[in-house]
């Protein structure tokens, strides 16, 4: 975005970068040698998996946040398929207030669009914004009621707030585990029509286009 692509010094005082140059100096500072090394912003992730609460044994907000930094992302959305589901801005007050304690990368909770992802009942998105909620989202599951997604999109578009889906028809998917087609038959392995998630991203779209809301198609597979 500022078009620099360099080899380059790069100078901190106080945790904040003063000066990016060739050949700069300051006397006493401690030096660390990146030769071979990219120096770049912070990474976001839009989409990651922090698992608190409720699912600690798999990730908590902690390990997930020192796991982002060691890879260079210094700032993370994390997803609302916890334990409870983070469809109340308590669940999303918990999530910050330990991310403020634990986390080295900064949290952006994305809450769930509908009550308990169920995709049944829409939340209250204006009190989850409220409470630090940045998106929403029912996170792997779909929204399969049009009547309920463009609701959720409406009143998304209202609180200037985006949409992310898991794009893909339940009963086109069944119980697939592979791709369908020649492959998945010889194998005799149920598969996943690719139309299962072409059908759902057009209507997405289409609903999008009637309510002007910022929709963001995750998982995307085709």
């Amino acid at each position: 975005s500022t078009g620099r692509d360099e080899v380059a010094d790069v100078l901190i005082e106080d945790g904040k970068i003063v000066a990016v140059g060739a050949g700069l100096a300051a006397p006493g500072a401690e030096v660390i040698a990146a030769s071979g090394c990219w120096v770049a912003p912070g990474f976001f992730d839009l989409h990651t998996h922090l698992r608190e609460p409720g699912e600690e044994y798999k990730e908590d907000i902690a390990s997930g946040g020192r796991s982002a930094v060691a890879g260079g992302f210094t700032s993370v959305c994390c997803m609302a398929n916890t334990h409870p589901a983070n469809d109340d801005p308590a669940v999303t007050d918990y999530i910050l207030d330990r991310a403020r304690q634990d986390s080295p990368a900064r949290v952006f909770p994305i809450a769930a669009a509908t009550k308990g992802l169920e995709g049944k009942v829409m939340t209250e998105m204006a009190a989850l914004q409220k409470a630090g909620a940045v998106a929403f989202s029912d996170d792997g599951r779909s929204i399969m009621d049009g009547g309920v997604m463009r609701r959720v999109l409406e009143y998304a578009r209202m609180i200037d707030a985006p949409v992310s889906v898991h794009a893909e028809d339940c009963h086109l998917v069944g119980q697939g585990v592979v791709n369908e087609g020649p492959v998945s038959t010889r194998l005799g392995l149920p598969g996943n029509p690719a139309v299962a998630e072409a059908v759902m991203v057009a209507r997405d779209l289409l609903l999008a286009q009637i309510t002007g809301a910022h929709l963001h198609v995750g998982h995307v597979s085709t």
